[in-house]
């Protein structure tokens, strides 16, 4: 994919949830700071409620989106945030005019609908947090680990071992994102086909009974044969705070325990606590990219190359 040098321009939509500019500043303040420009969609800070809080209208999210994908200068498009309304917006895409002008994709959360839909097509992204932080903001390695990946660089993860852990090495494609979106995909031309892929999972605000409901339903549908590793991300504010004494944790406990019994059956390398998803260390992963997977009793090691 391509590597952005200064005065390279990033431009920034947001297809799903509302968004106000005081709440991306801060990220626009980071590319400057790299030295790159930004241009914003012309919709972005629309706000249009039916049954959500949309930042606009099917319509004119998915024109910025379109306008996004088509821009012959932009070398990424970052998403202002997620939420819901991807899947409203993905089937009126064209993606002719992004072939020849090809760019990052940077996100999260929500928009692992746009990544499935462009990693089936063999198009890397940036699995990466969104020009909105949340509410604790993120760690500098997490947008260090974006720099990193738009400089051309490779990343490498250096992660503490877990109990849940599976040893074990393996090479692949890397695919997944949001646990929740993933699902929603199950049988869409927008789902990537995980088959000799490693897949990498995260969530938040879920009940634990619905994380099983979700992966039973994914290996009834034939998805998760064939895997070849699996790495967990962030699993936060799981269930309900009043019950849940973790519900703060980066990495929920009992979550862990119901994914890791979901997958018992399938021998390869997993890892947990991997730092990604809704979390304050939110890693940059390049999704449809290839990583080498190492995991032993005393480290993990996760190299993914440009």
């Amino acid at each position: 994919m391509i590597s952005l040098k200064k005065g390279d321009l990033i431009v920034i939509v947001a297809p799903a949830g509302v968004v106000q500019f005081e709440q991306i500043k801060s990220t626009i303040d980071k590319i400057l700071s790299k030295g790159w420009n930004y241009e914003i969609g012309k919709n972005t800070f629309n706000h249009y409620t039916f049954g959500y809080n949309y930042s606009g209208t099917p319509q004119e999210r998915a024109e910025d989106m379109q306008w996004a994908l088509d821009h012959p200068e932009a070398k990424a498009i970052w998403c202002a945030r997620g939420g819901y309304g991807g899947v409203q917006i993905i089937d009126s895409l064209n993606f002719d005019k992004f072939k020849k002008y090809p760019k990052w994709l940077i996100g999260y959360s929500d928009n692992t609908v746009f990544h499935q839909h462009m990693n089936r097509r063999k198009i890397q992204t940036l699995h990466a947090t969104v020009c909105k932080p949340l509410s604790q903001g993120h760690s500098e390695e997490s947008y260090l680990s974006i720099f990193d990946v738009l400089e051309g660089k490779s990343l490498q993860y250096n992660i503490p071992p877990s109990i849940f852990n599976q040893i074990g090495e393996c090479n692949g494609i890397i695919t997944g994102g949001n646990l929740s979106i993933l699902y929603s995909l199950i049988g869409s031309n927008s789902q990537d086909n995980f088959k000799n892929k490693i897949l990498f999972i995260e969530d938040w605000y879920e009940n634990y009974y619905h994380i099983d409901r979700m992966l039973i339903a994914m290996e009834r549908a034939g998805i998760l044969m064939g895997i070849k590793g699996l790495i967990v991300g962030g699993f936060t504010k799981m269930d309900d705070e009043k019950n849940n004494q973790n519900y703060h944790e980066s990495f929920d406990e009992d979550a862990y325990k119901i994914i890791s019994d979901r997958f018992k059956k399938y021998d390869i390398p997993k890892i947990f606590g991997f730092p990604s998803g809704h979390i304050y260390d939110n890693r940059a992963i390049i999704l449809g990219g290839m990583v080498n997977l190492q995991v032993d009793k005393l480290k993990v090691v996760l190299t993914n190359k440009i």
